[in-house]
């Protein structure tokens, strides 16, 4: 995947971004190098690059301010106004603030960005070994791995459980078995061959036995209840019958004391009372159809009927008759259905017993059954004996029955459990198996990880501190905790030592460095832009400049570095192409104010500037010499110091052209020569060759045009031309452009053996040591 350049940076009201800031980036150039002071808005561009990859202004987040997004925008202004624009070679991305959020417009854009500050350099190194392992649980996620060996382990633990239930089982069931064994009798051969035996035994018999005593039981407590039934129904009878009579012997004294014209006229009597009932007002006689006595008709016949009170009596008294009559009738056919009934019981119960159903071994009753249901409750006594030992057969039957049941159960239970825990017995290992073939390929996996970065953490660190023997540092999780990474390195022999404990801030320093760096080239590099906040402050000189080469070497692997600086050093050797300027653009931040905010300027090498003065139409020559003189120095400074010169020692170790240029003795001068790299369109290496000697001789001959014009006021240079200070200058350039390329540096590596390079070997210088 090829993403796209970066052409601009364009910063408005983010912290120290009071005015619009545009940070240009050259083509080509993945090396972005900002030199400034305090104050002059260095981090404020790490913090866009922040905005716009992580929605965050880290550079505050360690000061004790608590919530700091109040403290983003500019002063005078509002988060609304905060806009960082990304422009590319695919289009802008553009990051805003909302009122609860960061806003994204063009998010295919947006960057991938990895912030290093120098209050966080130490993050990981002095953190606790869980919130160290926080910084790298991405590149070791095994969260779904660990998930499924917790719920292995958990397995384990149920199926142990399980196989413990199981075994527990076995003993129970065995010692069940042996007890009902020795109950038996002890059988020969043994207890579980006997249990065997026994459920396979036919034992249908027994219910049916049990059926049929427990169905002549039945029978036979079926009679014990008819003869008192019998007898009760007998006493109702008996008193029903009494109740009838009693009641027509009422009825006969009623009718008795009635006049008989009483009688013979209470008909019409009755009839009249209705038929007034219906006609209240009658004009005649409705027997007669008479109107004489037609008036008062109706009350004589109803005081007539009320006369003779005994009429209600004797209507009473037929209703009793009747209904005592039907009292002693359903008493009599209760009574003949219970002797029924008892017939009917004692013939069942001599016909089951005579039938054959009855086992051969059951002594029955004497039959017949006496028929006077009062004589029963005798023949039953006599009889009781034989029922009592139906009922211990049919226990017996019953206990039978369970007894096999148990012994069948038990047997069933123990051959279950046996292959339970016999099945258990062999998964349980594999599943032991299994849980320890996950666990070490997942500390093999996050082992591995951990030494790939170790390793690389190691090279970085080695890379920087050359010789020391520090790099063998280690990353690793703590066995005994989770989600818990431990560092440590080896130190004057002593293994696994914390760094912590024994190595100096500087070497700290580099070594979070080293860390970070190899964290951030592990995701996607290629589409990160990695920035570096100010990460040189306490590192000393000898290890910056590695830690520049180093950086130099890692810039290659990410879509951008972007690193700030106040380093001075830097931006000297910047200047005198010491660094490897044809990689990187270095720029450098002007003082700031609240008027005009951030602003820059680029950082120009000395011999550029060499170029641009000879370049003019009115060349300052003075500036020309002094310019040339200070690069000439800094040649000969460098061929004496490759070649070991002899120079005069002086207090200060200051020395002048007039100490330098016969310290390149004519042996050295004859035998320095160039080789410049060429490749033609087909790809084809070729070296020119370019000798130093000219140029060297003839700027010993013309050297003294640099003091008279560019370091004093000197008379002498009125009689000197103009043309030999151009003459001069053009001289020292071309020495520069024949030893040095400008792109990257200067010929300091000698691991050919045979001659000095740049890297790339664009330029060889020979010899590789000073001719004897």
């Amino acid at each position: 995947m090829t993403v796209p350049s970066l052409a601009a940076l364009l910063i408005e009201n983010l912290r120290g971004s009071v005015t619009p800031f545009r940070l240009g980036f050259e083509r080509g150039k993945k090396l972005t190098i900002i030199y400034g002071e305090n104050g002059t808005g260095k981090s404020t561009v790490c913090d866009a690059f922040d905005l716009l990859g992580n929605g965050n202004v880290g550079s505050l987040d360690t000061r004790g301010l608590g919530q700091t997004r109040r403290y983003w925008h500019s002063v005078g202004k509002k988060a609304a106004d905060i806009k960082v624009t990304l422009e590319t070679s695919s289009g802008d991305c553009i990051v805003a603030l909302g009122k609860a959020d960061v806003s994204v417009s063009n998010q295919a854009l947006r960057p991938k960005v990895a912030v290093l500050r120098r209050s966080e350099i130490l993050r990981l190194i002095e953190a606790k070994p869980a919130d160290r392992y926080k910084e790298i649980s991405r590149f070791v996620d095994v969260s779904g791995v660990e998930a499924s060996e917790g719920t292995l382990r958990e397995l384990i633990r149920n199926k142990s459980s399980e196989f413990s239930t199981a075994s527990t089982r076995v003993s129970e069931n065995t010692e069940q078995i042996e007890r009902l064994w020795i109950e038996a009798g002890s059988p020969a051969p043994g207890a579980i061959t006997w249990a065997a035996q026994e459920v396979q035994k036919d034992r249908s018999h027994l219910g049916q036995r049990k059926s049929a005593i427990d169905r002549m039981i039945a029978l036979w407590d079926g009679l014990a209840a008819h003869p008192s039934k019998i007898a009760e129904l007998a006493t109702q009878l008996s008193s029903a019958e009494d109740s009838l009579q009693g009641a027509h012997a009422e009825l006969a004294a009623l009718t008795e004391s009635v006049a008989s014209d009483y009688l013979e006229v209470l008909d019409i009597l009755k009839a009249a009372q209705a038929h007034f009932h219906r006609h209240p007002n009658p004009s005649v006689c409705p027997l007669c159809e008479s109107s004489e006595k037609a008036a008062g008709l109706v009350e004589e016949v109803n005081k007539r009927m009320q006369s003779q009170g005994l009429y209600d009596k004797l209507e009473a008294a037929k209703k009793t008759v009747g209904s005592r009559e039907t009292d002693a009738q359903q008493a009599k056919q209760r009574w003949e259905d219970a002797k029924s009934d008892a017939a009917n019981a004692a013939a069942a119960l001599e016909n089951y017993c005579n039938s054959g159903q009855v086992p051969a071994d059951m002594e029955i009753p004497a039959f017949p059954v006496p028929p006077d249901t009062a004589q029963w409750e005798a023949w039953r006594s006599g009889h009781q004996g034989k029922r009592d030992k139906w009922k211990s057969i049919s226990d017996a039957c019953v206990a039978d029955e369970r007894y096999v049941a148990a012994l069948r159960g038990a047997l069933t239970a123990l051959q279950n459990n046996e292959k339970r825990a016999k099945d258990l017995e062999a998964l349980i290992p594999r599943l032991m198996k299994t849980l320890e073939l996950v666990e070490n390929e997942r500390r093999k996996f996050t082992d591995g990880i951990l030494e790939a970065i170790s390793n690389r953490v190691g090279v970085l660190y080695e890379a920087v501190h050359l010789g020391e023997g520090l790099n063998k540092i280690g990353l690793a999780m703590d066995a005994a905790k989770r989600a818990s990474l431990e560092i440590s390195t080896e130190f004057c022999g002593q293994q696994d030592a914390p760094p912590q404990a024994y190595f100096s801030d500087s070497h700290l320093d580099t070594l979070g460095l080293c860390v970070f760096l190899a964290l951030a080239e592990r995701e996607v590099p290629e589409e990160k832009i990695l920035v570096l906040d100010d990460v040189l402050g306490s590192v000393d000189e000898p290890h910056v400049d590695r830690i520049v080469e180093m950086l130099y070497e890692e810039t290659s692997k990410f879509r951008h570095c972007l690193i700030t600086t106040h380093y001075g050093p830097w931006r000297h050797k910047f200047r005198w192409g010491w660094l490897k300027s044809g990689q990187c653009q270095f720029l450098e931040l002007v003082r700031w104010s609240f008027s005009s905010g951030i602003s820059h300027s680029r950082s120009i090498p000395e011999t550029e500037r060499l170029r641009q003065l000879l370049g003019e139409s009115s060349p300052d020559h003075q500036a020309i010499c002094a310019k040339s003189g200070v690069i000439l120095e800094a040649v000969l400074d460098f061929l004496t110091q490759l070649y070991e010169c002899s120079v005069s020692r002086r207090a200060g170790a200051t020395y002048t052209l007039g100490d330098l240029l016969p310290a390149v003795d004519s042996k050295l001068k004859k035998a320095l020569r160039v080789e410049h790299r060429q490749e033609d369109p087909s790809g084809t290496v070729n070296y020119i060759e370019k000798r130093l000697e000219p140029h060297l001789s003839e700027l010993a001959r013309i050297a003294q045009v640099r003091n008279v014009t560019g370091c004093h006021f000197n008379a002498l240079s009125f009689a000197l031309l103009d043309s030999d200070s151009i003459a001069f200058g053009k001289e020292v350039l071309t020495l520069i452009d024949a030893l040095v390329d400008h792109d990257v540096g200067w010929p300091r590596n000698d691991r050919s053996g045979s001659y000095w390079a740049t890297t790339g070997e664009t330029r060889r210088l020979h010899p590789l040591k000073k001719p004897s």
